[in-house]
């Protein structure tokens, strides 16, 4: 009887945890203020560079497997699940409506997939308005996702995918220099030796 009522206790407390968790990334949402967003969500667990920008209505689930680069910036209403780990590297940028989901299920027995399901973009992405990425995908450095896309499979570096699923539909020349919300760089395949 006393195992069952701490077994008990110990759902409960779970139960307040995540309650708790969502109300605070709801508010967290709402906030106006980019860098107190950030710092809360250190304080989750998140990995988060600076100087990075994550707008209105972003939504994350398992905080703690999120880990983003610098100079990246995040549209309205976008939502990380991440069951698995996410990795996004540096000069990310998305528009509004990106769903990531870092996890799947099993077809035969619906039970929870652990393993292959990381989801890594590389860095230098654009991400289009309504995209959606789902376990166990790598998108390549350089690369554009076309809006409305379902990502299932890699995307090569330097591609533009689009499509549902989404496929290449070509390469890309990686410019000079590219505008971001903080600024203009200088890509990495320019600044790499190897490629001069």
């Amino acid at each position: 009887m006393k195992k069952s009522i701490i077994i008990k206790l110990k759902e409960c407390i779970l139960a307040l945890k995540n309650r708790y968790q969502n109300f605070v990334f709801e508010m967290l949402s709402l906030l106006p203020f980019n860098t107190l967003k950030i710092i809360i969500l250190r304080v989750w667990g998140a990995k988060i560079e600076m100087p990075c920008f994550i707008d209105y209505g972003f939504k994350f689930y398992n905080i703690q497997n999120v880990k983003i680069g610098k100079y990246c910036s995040f549209g309205h209403f976008n939502k990380f699940w991440a069951f698995c780990p996410i990795e996004i590297g540096d000069y990310v940028q998305t528009a509004i409506g990106l769903t990531i989901v870092s996890g799947g299920h099993n077809t035969h027995d619906y039970s929870p997939l652990t393993s292959g399901q990381e989801i890594v973009l590389e860095g230098e992405n654009w991400i289009g308005a309504n995209v959606t990425i789902i376990g166990g995908v790598r998108i390549g450095k350089g690369s554009i996702i076309a809006a409305g896309s379902v990502v299932t499979k890699d995307v090569p570096p330097y591609s533009i995918a689009g499509g549902i699923p989404a496929r290449v539909l070509k390469e890309r020349e990686p410019s000079d220099s590219v505008i971001s919300p903080f600024g203009i760089y200088q890509p990495e395949y320019f600044r790499d030796e190897c490629y001069k």
